[in-house]
């Protein structure tokens, strides 16, 4: 049988080397049986797996496993190597570095990251071999605080790890795919605007902050005239990233991961550079504070809620509640496109991408159903005469 027991220890008679006794839990010399060995010992199986063990008792029943796991064509010699391979922690960095070949943005990165250094709390010592069913049903019972469309944004990011271990390891390990846990949620809705709202609003940040810095209610308007672009990829704009001659902002890092543009009409291209002034350096970032004051340095780029900030100041002094910024603006227009553009065309010029989520605010096909509702109407009232409201009494 393959693998076997060994011990550098001599027999104090003869000088021989001892020898493993199968079954017994004893190294033995040949020549003299009385002479008997059961503690620090090795077992060596094959070429490329050793290990120490204190007695020859805990050495047999590795062996054992070994031989049944060789039986069963399932040894793999990286569980038990002392780099651990095989290690959640060993293959969630993998992974990572993965992704980042990829290309995929560095916000994605990050969510990735925190949900596998999350379940590493757990995970991180155990071979991938080891994480079934039971204890990812208990990560997600563990953090029942959190909401359901939270759990599940974790739940996809820990079926896409595995699917890339499987894939990874198909041929040398067999690592079967675990079955992920039902997360059920529903989406909330955001509140949004009417068109006419959303001017109002703007026009109040034009108010407020235009003589501090223009470039606030640019960014606004910006976000309301072109859904595509979210308020984290506008701060990111370069002054190198925006064309005027050719008409057109790149966006090289964005959510979707590929570099996307959006092309700007002449209005907007001529209203951008009455506010180009004054002009940076080429990796400046263009929506900056041009002037310091308490807590704000000039040159410096917008923060990540700036424009929450003046949205909301406005919406107060409007005394409009419940509207966020994404919603005033991108969920607000592209709900307007709706009643006029198929979900196909917003897609393909208003948004580029769109999630199942936020294509609910497609209203798709509005004028096709109010004209359905209109031939049903008909239809009945041709057919019976008139339209029923309610039952008639019989007299």
């Amino acid at each position: 049988m393959k693998g076997s027991i060994y011990v550098s220890q001599k027999c104090h008679k003869c000088g021989s080397g001892l020898g493993y006794v199968e079954g017994r839990g004893i190294l033995q010399c040949p020549k003299h049986p009385d002479v008997n060995w059961t503690g620090n010992c090795r077992v060596k199986f094959g070429r490329t797996h050793s290990k120490r063990f204190k007695t020859v008792n805990e050495a047999e029943r590795h062996l054992t496993y070994l031989r049944a796991q060789t039986d069963h064509n399932v040894f793999d010699v990286r569980d038990w190597q002392k780099d651990a391979p095989l290690s959640f922690l060993t293959l969630r960095n993998q992974f990572l570095k993965h992704k980042h070949r990829t290309g995929i943005s560095s916000k994605q990165i990050r969510h990735i990251e925190y949900v596998l250094e999350k379940a590493g709390r757990d995970w991180d010592k155990m071979n991938i071999k080891q994480i079934t069913e039971a204890e990812i049903d208990d990560f997600f019972n563990k953090n029942h605080e959190v909401g359901n469309k939270t759990l599940a944004n974790w739940k996809s990011v820990l079926n896409h790890f595995w699917t890339w271990v499987v894939r990874r390891e198909r041929r040398q390990s067999k690592i079967e795919m675990p079955v992920f846990p039902e997360i059920k949620f529903k989406l909330a809705w955001r509140n949004i605007v009417d068109i006419d709202t959303q001017e109002s609003i703007l026009n109040e940040i034009s108010r407020i902050s235009f003589d501090i810095n223009p470039r606030i209610w640019l960014g606004v308007k910006l976000l309301t005239l072109y859904p595509k672009i979210r308020p984290g990829e506008l701060r990111n704009v370069q002054e190198s990233h925006i064309n005027l001659a050719e008409q057109w902002i790149v966006f090289p890092d964005p959510k979707e991961g590929e570099p996307k543009f959006i092309h700007l009409v002449s209005e907007d291209c001529e209203l951008i550079k009455s506010l180009w002034e004054p002009r940076g350096l080429p990796q400046m970032y263009f929506f900056r504070h041009l002037q310091s004051r308490s807590g704000i340095q000039a040159g410096r780029q917008f923060g990540p809620k700036y424009f929450k900030t003046w949205w909301d100041r406005a919406c107060k002094n409007l005394g409009i509640i419940g509207i966020d910024l994404y919603g005033g603006t991108r969920h607000s227009t592209v709900t307007a496109l709706g009643k006029v553009l198929s979900p196909e065309q917003i897609q393909r010029g208003a948004t580029g991408h769109a999630s199942d989520a936020f294509k609910r605010y497609f209203l798709p096909n509005l004028n096709e159903a109010h004209v359905a509702t209109r031939a049903n109407h008909d239809i009945r009232k041709k057919k019976t005469g008139k339209i029923m409201t309610f039952r008639e009494k019989k007299s």
